[in-house]
């Protein structure tokens, strides 16, 4: 069985918080109880050669394709993306299937 994994990147846009992006991206997993799993965090350490790291991820597991569409048109989610937009200078987005637990 599989499920479908939903990877956003970001970097911070000048003037805004990485922690206030943080915060309000944890209030989806307690609204949107169809997210399976649920991880966010800042990047920390010195990246060496490895080039400008994103600031932050996010990754999200969902059982179905069907589930991570209802995530994405989700009246709640699109809120906060509105809100987040302008915090981003960057933004990148993975979806792509994995063996499921």
């Amino acid at each position: 069985m599989s499920q479908v994994r939903h990877v956003f990147l970001w970097r911070v846009a000048e003037g805004s918080s990485q922690q206030e992006i943080v915060e309000i991206l944890g209030t989806l997993p307690e609204r949107l109880s169809f997210i399976e799993y649920w991880s966010v965090g800042s990047h920390q350490g010195d990246p060496g050669e490895n080039g400008a790291p994103w600031d932050g991820a996010l990754i999200t597991d969902f059982a179905t394709w069907e589930d991570l569409e209802k995530y994405s048109t989700d009246p709640y989610h699109l809120d906060v993306v509105a809100t987040l937009m302008p915090m981003f200078s960057e933004r990148a987005v993975v979806d792509f299937e994995i063996e499921g637990k």
